[in-house]
């Protein structure tokens, strides 16, 4: 964490910047995605439009409770390290959703992506200003939250263009769990 503010042109030369405004956008860009296709993606893999309902319901438990427990991790431990693990679980979901068989399956990705949205919301919240000061904060957060939205909208495209070429979301479910792991580990060494 810096003790100085930083300037808006020197912040978004820093991999810091980078990396957890890219940690956000990957977040954004898979769980619109998944969002928007969850229904199809999961009955691909043979379940009904109920579990799909009841993944809506434990993903957003799930995220609000790792909403609390990221906060209070984020006293205690270096944001780096908070960022990785939330990548880390983001990685494990993405990359199993393809493979999951059973309910008990679908559950564990549900919370896992719950768990991930949890820390991401909390990551982008709390870091802006930690680490680059208050007096350029809106435009560090405005670029950040600029990269956010247009992987967004990137998100559903990107599996529906997967979709209509393979007859299936999983290979690019399997390049954007590399993609997270990757940023998850970079997260977990970045400097201020």
């Amino acid at each position: 964490m810096r003790t100085s503010d930083i300037p808006f042109a020197a912040a978004i030369r820093t991999s810091a910047f980078w990396i957890f405004a890219l940690a956000s956008s990957l977040f954004g860009l898979v769980y619109s995605g998944i969002a928007l296709f969850n229904e199809s993606i999961l009955a691909q893999r043979g379940f009904d439009a109920s579990v799909y309902h009841t993944v809506l319901v434990v993903s957003t438990m799930f995220g609000l409770a790792a909403n609390f427990g990221a906060g209070w991790l984020a006293a205690k431990w270096p944001i780096q390290r908070i960022t990785g693990t939330g990548m880390g679980v983001l990685a494990l979901a993405v990359a199993a959703l393809p493979h999951v068989e059973s309910y008990t399956h679908v559950m564990l990705y549900a919370a896992a992506m719950g768990i991930a949205g949890g820390v991401v919301t909390v990551v982008f919240f709390y870091v802006w200003g930690q680490w680059f000061g208050r007096t350029d904060l809106g435009r560090i957060q405005g670029a950040a939250q600029t990269m956010t939205v247009l992987a967004s909208a990137i998100g559903p495209v990107l599996l529906a263009k997967t979709f209509a070429q393979t007859g299936s979301y999983a290979p690019v479910f399997l390049i954007l769990a590399a993609c997270i792991a990757v940023l998850g580990v970079a997260s977990w060494r970045v400097q201020a």
